[in-house]
């Protein structure tokens, strides 16, 4: 499992990998990392794909809000 921990527009959030296609969001809830967020991407290769692939999440996420 590999995770990031990001600050996106103020928010501590950490992006959570399985190293296989599963991706979670999470924020940090009573001292705990809850997820929120869900989703999957088949053929993912390395750490720099997947990092890429929160990013693009982000990005999109980010952009439905404006």
């Amino acid at each position: 499992m590999k995770h990031w921990e990001l600050e996106i527009e103020g928010q501590h959030i950490r992006a959570e990998w399985n190293e296989s296609a599963t991706f979670n969001m999470q924020q940090p809830v009573g001292g705990h990392w809850v997820d929120y967020h869900w989703w999957t991407v088949y053929g993912v290769e390395s750490d720099q794909e997947a990092l890429e692939c929160v990013m693009e999440m982000i990005q999109e996420h980010l952009s439905e809000e404006t």
